[in-house]
């Protein structure tokens, strides 16, 4: 859309925008106006823009007036609109001298048939309109792409009425923000009809997804005071299992003891009683409470050593005995024969 900052801004050359548009502009001397030269003066509210759909004579357009924008902008630029002669406010940059206002747009209103003004005319003008040394009052308006009229910038009292269509600033500055908007569109990979609101919305959909993304990458950032690197953990881990299973065996080898000392085990069970206590310290627990006393307790092996056949029978002798039922005397002497042989 061919458009700048809702005020005023520097102009372009009037070839540059140019719409013949004699069918359209006002003729402010026309008996609709006037009803006598004699008794003329120029009208207060001046009809600048039509409703619906309108072209240039020389085939510009076709453009579609959006009357509510052009309004809200006139409101929200909060002052008047120039009228001048011949556009001259349009490249007034380029003039050595005073470029005079023929007056000035007080106020807009839309009506069924399109945007009307009211004008405070300057003297000189209504002398010049009097004198018929000017005729037509031609508006000046910014457009989209599509056409669509959302802003006036003013009127210009002309010869060879035309309708001019304002760019940003200067002629250089239009130029350059017209080829910066078709490259971004090609960029972004728009239609080709799309307007700079298209290209805003395109560029801030990226800014939003960008920024999406940085916020994810921040909060996967690893906290050093609340993370440590994996092999510290594993080494930890592995640090903790080992001393786990030092306590376990330790308390199993402990379990297996005190059954032992209570005769609820023999020797050659240890082994067995140690890996029981070891996966089920539990289980062994209940086990060594529940299970009958298969040999005296330790304190009574002890006094049973230097008892008869101390010289002959051992500790695991004595349970030999217990497990076969053999009588000591028995089993002593057959072990004395054993020993012969």
């Amino acid at each position: 859309m061919t458009h700048s900052h809702p005020a005023i801004s520097s102009s372009v050359h009037a070839d540059a925008h140019r719409l013949a548009c004699d069918a359209f502009s006002i003729d402010l001397l026309s008996p609709a106006v006037a009803a006598s030269d004699a008794a003329f003066a120029p009208p207060e509210w001046v009809h600048l823009i039509p409703a619906g759909v309108f072209s240039g004579r020389d085939g510009r357009g076709p453009f579609r007036l959006d009357a509510e924008a052009v309004i809200k902008a006139f409101a929200a630029y909060g002052a008047d609109l120039p009228v001048d002669y011949e556009h001259q406010s349009l490249s007034a940059e380029e003039k050595a001298g005073p470029v005079p206002a023929a007056g000035w747009i007080k106020e807009l209103q839309a009506r069924e048939d399109g945007i009307w003004a009211r004008v405070e005319w300057t003297p000189a003008a209504a002398q010049h309109l009097a004198n018929k040394e000017y005729r037509y009052l031609s508006p000046v308006f910014r457009h989209d792409r599509s056409g669509r009229v959302v802003l006036l910038e003013g009127a210009g009292l002309t010869h060879n009425p035309n309708l001019y269509l304002k760019a940003a600033a200067s002629r250089k500055e239009t130029h350059a923000v017209e080829d910066l908007i078709e490259r971004l569109i090609l960029m972004l990979n728009l239609p080709t009809a799309s307007t700079p609101e298209d290209v805003v919305a395109e560029l801030q959909k990226i800014i939003d997804r960008l920024n999406t993304a940085e916020a994810a990458a921040q909060s996967r950032q690893i906290d050093p005071a609340e993370w440590v690197p994996m092999s510290q953990h594993r080494a930890v881990a592995e640090q903790l299992a080992a001393m786990q299973a030092q306590i376990a065996a330790e308390k199993a080898e402990a379990a297996v003891t005190a059954a032992m000392r209570a005769g609820k085990l023999a020797p050659a069970m240890k082994d067995w009683a140690i890996s029981y206590a070891s996966k089920d310290p539990e289980g062994f627990a209940s086990w060594a409470e529940k299970a009958p006393a298969i040999l005296p307790p330790e304190t009574d092996r002890a006094a049973q050593r230097v008892a008869s056949n101390a010289d002959t029978l051992t500790e695991e002798d004595r349970i030999a005995c217990q497990l076969l039922g053999m009588r000591e005397a028995d089993f002593a002497a057959h072990k004395k024969t054993l020993i012969k042989e």
